[in-house]
């Protein structure tokens, strides 16, 4: 299994959930935040609390899928998360060791997919 953890622009964010819904992503998280990307100069902000609220808002998108979709599914990101200006984003993945489904009890890659394929998904 692979974590993919993409930070998007807020603005592009209904388009590249709505493109991994189509790739076939088991399901998405999405939470907002602030962020200061790589790159910019670190005395340009200050991160002082209270502050930090002014930094630019984006979208972080993860999905746990298997590994022979993380290619589709970056692919998905990168195509509906892109303006072509400096701040649309990056996208990271890493390796899952395992997963636990809470309800069940189930681990592994069952964990992730049982509803899905209970339902005819992925």
């Amino acid at each position: 299994m692979k974590l993919i953890k993409a930070f998007v622009r807020t603005t592009r964010l209904d388009d590249v959930a709505h493109a991994l819904r189509s790739a076939g992503a088991p399901g998405i998280i999405v939470s907002r935040g602030h962020g200061i990307g790589y790159g910019y100069e670190l005395f340009t902000f200050t991160l002082a609390p209270g502050e930090v609220g002014h930094a630019p808002e984006v979208a972080k998108v993860e999905v746990v899928c298997r590994e022979r979709q993380v290619d589709g599914l970056v692919h998905a990101i990168l195509a509906q998360g892109c303006t072509g200006c400096p701040g649309d984003g990056i996208v990271f993945v890493s390796p899952v060791e395992t997963a636990v489904r809470i309800r069940s009890g189930e681990t592994g890659i069952e964990a992730l997919f049982a509803h899905a394929d209970e339902q005819g998904g992925t």
